[in-house]
């Protein structure tokens, strides 16, 4: 595919059709952005002023396309496969005027120069809310003391399976016990979704909670595909959260159809521990879709309200 084109042009094949994901019902949603997308009105009559996403992704340039070869040789059509400020340009077109920046490093030595690299360029990208990584690796302590104390950042972004990381490390002890002394949050992909990983799952990421249980933690994709077993948490640990990234949508990476539905009542019931997240820009379809799943949901307007706009707000602003 050439750079900035999604999926093929339309008298071509769909990709999608050759994906090993599934999908809920025989049409795929859209994949590129419509002129006015239509939840823009729809947020502003909840009162909604903008939408704050917890899930969205920056890296290098040379490490995106390289993500991005792993999504084309499994079929994952990206429509927002374009240069960095177009990128930008595109959230705030659907109204995602608030953002994080995630990364994260898959062995030593990448993550401090990662954070050097979102530091060096956040401030280019309106709305984005800047945050680092780090690994198990001699002087991770002191990258993330300069992350937070000179780089300002606001949060911190691990990734159990890419990474094969695993959090219950004492190596790790020192760093979790500073960003808990600082109340900086985590947002951790420690679910098996889409693929399972050597330490992903609760039965490593529950004794890495129980270890630090007021650490701020938001547990990516809503920890599918143990999206129950995450949840069942919640009551007893009010620092944990999880985000919605890529669970309400067509696309089933995350979970099949019954696990799925079966998980719209967490969203009422913790209303205030739960993200609105995107996983943007490595999406098979527009920014429309996952916020008018929100939207969709059987749930309250307040909860809509504290997903897609008021938590974050809350987590970081107030």
């Amino acid at each position: 595919m050439e750079e900035g084109e999604g999926v093929k042009s339309s008298n071509q094949p769909d990709i999608r059709l050759s994906s090993p994901f599934s999908w809920r019902g025989e049409n795929f949603p859209p994949i590129l952005d419509s002129e006015a997308p239509d939840h823009l009105s729809r947020i502003r009559d909840l009162g909604i002023p903008y939408i704050f996403d917890i899930h969205t992704h920056f890296f290098p340039e040379t490490v995106m396309k390289l993500i991005w070869r792993w999504f084309d040789n499994v079929n994952w059509a990206i429509g927002y496969r374009l240069p960095e400020k177009e990128r930008v340009e595109r959230l705030h077109h659907n109204g995602i005027k608030r953002f994080t920046t995630l990364n994260y490093a898959h062995k030593a030595g990448m993550a401090s120069s990662l954070n050097d690299w979102t530091y060096d360029n956040y401030q280019n990208w309106e709305g984005a809310v800047p945050f680092g990584t780090f690994y198990p690796e001699e002087g991770v302590l002191a990258y993330v003391k300069q992350a937070v104390e000179e780089y300002k950042f606001q949060g911190f972004k691990l990734h159990c399976e890419v990474s094969k990381l695993n959090l219950n490390l004492p190596e790790l002890a020192e760093t979790f016990l500073y960003l808990l002394e600082k109340q900086i949050p985590i947002l951790i992909h420690t679910g098996t979704a889409p693929l399972p990983g050597e330490f992903t799952g609760i039965q490593f990421f529950k004794p890495f909670l129980e270890t630090y249980p007021k650490l701020k933690i938001i547990v990516a994709h809503m920890g599918a595909h143990e999206i129950s077993a995450y949840a069942s948490l919640l009551s007893n640990y009010p620092n944990l959260a999880l985000d919605t990234t890529m669970v309400f949508v067509d696309f089933l990476a995350t979970g099949k159809v019954e696990e799925v539905d079966a998980a719209v009542s967490y969203l009422e019931t913790y209303q205030d521990q739960i993200y609105f997240g995107s996983d943007f820009p490595n999406i098979p379809y527009n920014l429309n879709h996952p916020i008018t799943k929100v939207l969709d949901l059987p749930i309250s307007d307040l909860a809509k309200q504290k997903i897609l706009y008021q938590n974050a707000e809350n987590l970081f602003f107030k």
